[in-house]
């Protein structure tokens, strides 16, 4: 039989991202660990000034002449981000479904979308937004469409790791006129990565087999296996750096997993290499909101605490116990600590891979669109047996 992981046509919807674009103003957005402390997070914070000139992922130089005061967004996770850093009021369409049913007020919203996650290209036009934020999964004839019609339409790329995440929150903040709230949001998040990277630091990584209904899984170059991998986990499908793929019973078995991360309201697999797993035998199992781990927003800090509390528990409840210094002198951000870099991930090499598209016309925001469909709950660790 074969031992291998194949890649699927998957598309993820996740924020924007490194791949493809690049901020005109310079900022950075690369792949690798995640860079700059808090404190130089907080040092570059980005301020909004009009006329905003940024490349997106087609190439496009999208000029926005003033702040938008109507936005609308054509996936789930660019909802998430607009929600999270203050700017929802400027929103008046979005995808009005299951995926966004978490933020707060979007069924008051236009839905833009069709069942299956589709733009409805008249009903965006119709609008008349002053500007339009597309997110990768967003297909290429729409973003064409909309520019046509005389829309400014930004088409992010496709996020592959937490600092694009952290970076284009920020980004989003200068397109629609929010840059205090995005600067708040990913300087909080890159407190918590430093807290969970310093805490996890020196412990040992168990094996973790994301679960993405199986078959699918997530290999390296990926948003979830960063969040894995800074939680202090070991992605068992590491070796693979092109997204989403297929991966074997065979290789599975082999690789016996210690954690199993499965989407809140699913059940686990009927198949040897899980039920026989150590992570089952041991009751390791983590249910989460898939919601919130891959639509790649803000909230994916969320799964982060959450794969770290259930990995490295005692390290965790040591770093949050120990109290924040609070200096009378010294500046606060001289006091921040420095992340420590990740460890290595030690991974099985009998893996092949193509490449995954950015794009699809049925993206409902989420990772791999109907597999996810029963997702409800919010983020739990949950323990299963066979």
């Amino acid at each position: 039989m074969q031992r291998l992981l194949v890649a699927v046509l998957v598309v993820l919807a996740a924020g924007p991202a490194a791949v493809g674009g690049v901020a005109a103003d310079g900022s950075i957005a690369v792949d690798g660990d995640h860079g700059a402390s808090a404190a130089d997070v907080a040092s570059a914070q980005q301020e909004c000034e009009y006329p905003l000139e940024l490349t997106d992922a087609t190439g496009e130089t999208v000029v926005v002449e003033e702040e938008p005061e109507e936005v609308v967004v054509t996936a789930p996770n660019a909802a998430q981000h607009l929600w999270d850093i203050g700017a929802r009021e400027k929103v008046t369409g979005m995808p009005v479904n299951f995926f966004t049913s978490y933020l707060e007020g979007s069924e008051e919203r236009t839905n833009v979308v069709g069942e299956r996650g589709a733009v409805v290209q008249e009903t965006v036009v119709d609008l008349d937004p002053d500007l339009v934020l597309a997110p990768n999964v967003t297909a290429q004839e729409n973003i064409q469409g909309l520019r046509e019609a005389g829309l400014t339409v930004y088409h992010y790329p496709l996020a592959t790791d937490l600092e694009n995440v952290q970076e284009l929150v920020r980004q989003s903040g200068q397109l629609v006129g929010e840059c205090e709230g995005a600067n708040k949001v990913v300087t909080d998040m890159q407190e918590t990565i430093e807290t969970i990277e310093n805490a996890v630091a020196d412990e040992e990584r168990p094996t973790v087999f994301y679960n993405l209904g199986f078959p699918f899984t997530a290999g390296s170059n990926t948003v979830e296996h960063d969040i894995i991998t800074t939680a202090g986990g070991e992605n068992l499908a590491a070796d693979v750096d092109s997204g989403y793929f297929q991966i074997s019973e065979e290789v599975l078995a082999a690789e016996d997993p210690e954690w199993i991360i499965i989407s809140a309201g699913t059940e686990l697999p009927d198949v040897a290499g899980i039920q026989e797993s150590t992570a089952v035998q041991e009751d390791q199992i983590i249910e989460v909101n898939a919601n919130f781990l891959n639509q790649h927003g803000p909230r994916t800090m969320i799964s982060l605490e959450q794969f770290a509390e259930a990995f490295h528990p005692e390290a965790i409840a040591e770093a949050r116990a120990t109290p924040t210094p609070t200096p009378t002198e010294t500046p606060t951000d001289d006091v921040t600590p420095t992340p420590t870099e990740t460890m290595a991930d030690e991974t099985p090499t009998d893996v092949e891979a193509t490449e995954t598209p950015s794009d699809g016309d049925d993206g409902a925001g989420f990772a791999i669109g109907a597999a996810l469909a029963a997702i409800a709950a919010l983020a739990v660790v949950g323990r299963r047996r066979r």
